[in-house]
């Protein structure tokens, strides 16, 4: 990361590849970028010395529903073709006797 004292400029680098080019950023303010799957927040802070940088990492927010493997669309149709597979096993063994 380089921020210019005099100028303000912001620049922010991840793996060698820059990620944020700011013009004349000389107050306080929160950025949020991804480094892969992460979602990282970057704070700046003006103080009377300078500038404060903290650096967090945020929990991904997971807005999928979990998968149903089994729902009632797959119990449902289950039970129906037990029930014919067994009906027609007592008639065939009926008629059989």
């Amino acid at each position: 990361m380089y921020h210019g004292d005099d100028s303000g400029h912001l620049i922010v680098f991840v793996n060698g590849q820059i990620i944020k080019i700011l013009f004349d950023q000389k107050e306080g303010k929160t950025y949020n970028f991804l480094i892969e799957q992460q979602l990282i927040e970057l704070a700046i802070e003006k103080n009377n010395e300078g500038y404060e940088y903290v650096v967090t990492p945020q929990r991904p927010v997971n807005n999928t529903k979990p998968e149903k493997t089994f729902d009632k669309h797959f119990w449902i149709p289950l039970i129906l073709l037990l029930l014919v597979l067994n009906l027609v096993f007592f008639i065939l063994n009926y008629l059989g006797s």
